[in-house]
């Protein structure tokens, strides 16, 4: 964000208002100037005696109310040209005219039909107070604007409840700028000199490059691997998505849904890897079926029950560590955004992914110190880059060059073993 300049004329005993105006990219069917406020425990100090109300048309606010922070939301239907469809004919024709022959494919000259459409803008209205706009004046205001789009993300998700349209509901990472203005509470007039533009997410704009040589290369690895039966990928391909519903759509409770089924998706998918390479000598399921009997207690339990006696290290959530960050801060929270329909903060949210992360990194840790004991899964997990940059490499590298078996073969062995394992449970 942009550092709002110096508040110069604001009083230091009052609070300030601070407006923010967003385009949404999607459409809010709220009738153009409506209004929809929202009051808050926290005090606004300094304003002994004085009224409040949502604009100056509506009468004062209830006492309940009276002196307290608030968002204050009113809707702008500006309305717009927009190409009528999205139907990038000329995208297809162009390839048609490659694979079938003919003449080259030249587009019309003419442009795509338009048709009237409304872009929303919001004005979004709140207050700090005065002692918190004194220590830090970004902050401030990075915390208004948050505020401001807790409310509005209400008013977006119920409004498709009434709609029951598809559009993703509007958070802060979706939308490219804002502008602000601050004031006074007690001054009517923005003519103080501050305010600005934030810039919050960059324009998402047209892919202007593809893969390079090496990344086809490793496009193709991964899609050798999860082919072959590795669930690894599939673990990335979660954690990746927990990142995007976070960084793109601002959906904070889907990015902890997801970044907690890839720290399930690893915990169970290495448990099963090592209980295959335990068995390679004498093959059974015996061991596995065990090990994943529900009746003994589901993931939770299995990880502080297996992990510790084959890789080491504190596996217990109530001592410090990997694990008791994953338990509190992502475990416990998908617990309550699935169950209880949580709606996490963003600050909630980041936590929680960085203790997947850590959960990750733990783990690999613990595989790379263990090397010697389960070459296979070491390699499978970490591959040859992870175990030299983490240590181990040198005993999974004797124990290939002893080996008559292929890693390539390794997927494919273990997803066939667990797939046994899978049905008899």
């Amino acid at each position: 964000m942009d550092e709002p300049p110096a508040a110069e004329s604001i009083a230091e005993d009052q609070p300030i208002v601070l407006t923010f105006l967003v385009a949404l990219p999607y459409p809010c069917p709220m009738p153009h100037g409506a209004i929809v406020g929202r009051h808050f425990t926290e005090e606004l100090r300094g304003l002994q005696g004085a009224s409040m109300r949502v604009s100056p048309e509506t009468p004062d606010l209830p006492d309940e109310a009276t002196g307290h922070n608030f968002v204050s939301l009113k809707f702008w239907q500006v309305k717009e040209r927009m190409p009528a469809g999205d139907m990038h004919l000329d995208a297809l024709s162009q390839v048609a005219v490659e694979i079938a022959g003919g003449e080259p494919f030249v587009p019309a000259e003419e442009p795509e039909s338009e048709i009237d459409s409304y872009r929303t803008v919001v004005e979004m209205v709140t207050a700090q107070n005065a002692d918190v706009w004194a220590v830090d004046e970004q902050a401030a205001v990075c915390e208004a604007l948050n505020r401001c789009f807790d409310v509005l993300s209400d008013v977006s998700a119920m409004a498709r409840l009434v709609k029951h349209w598809g559009h993703p509901i509007a958070t802060k990472e979706q939308v490219a700028a804002a502008l602000w203005f601050g004031r006074p509470l007690t001054s009517l007039s923005y003519k103080t000199g501050i305010g600005g533009m934030l810039m919050l997410t960059p324009p998402r704009g047209p892919v202007k490059e593809v893969f390079e040589e090496s990344e086809m290369n490793r496009l193709m690895a991964h899609l050798k691997r999860v082919w072959g039966g590795s669930p690894i990928e599939l673990a990335m391909d979660r954690s990746l998505e927990a990142r995007t519903f976070m960084r793109r759509d601002g959906d904070y409770g889907n990015a902890v849904i997801h970044a907690a089924l890839a720290s399930e998706i690893v915990l169970d998918s290495v448990l099963a890897l090592l209980l295959w390479e335990e068995q390679l000598q004498v093959p059974s399921i015996d061991a596995a079926l065990n090990v994943f009997d529900e009746s003994r207690g589901g993931l939770a339990t299995r990880v502080r029950r297996e992990y510790a006696p084959r890789l080491g290290g504190i596996w217990d959530p109530g001592k410090r560590g990997a694990l008791q960050d994953w338990a509190r801060d992502l475990a416990n929270l998908r617990g309550r955004v699935v169950h209880r329909g949580y709606r996490p903060t963003e600050a909630e949210a980041v936590v929680a992914l960085s203790a997947s992360e850590a959960l990750l990194d733990f783990i690999k840790g613990r595989l790379a110190i263990k090397a010697r004991s389960y070459p296979r899964t070491a390699l499978l997990v970490l591959g040859e880059p992870g175990l030299r940059r983490l240590g181990g490499w040198k005993a999974a590298e004797a124990y290939l060059k002893a080996s008559q078996d292929h890693p390539d073969d390794w997927f494919r062995e273990y997803a066939a073993w667990r797939s046994k394992v899978d049905a008899a449970r």
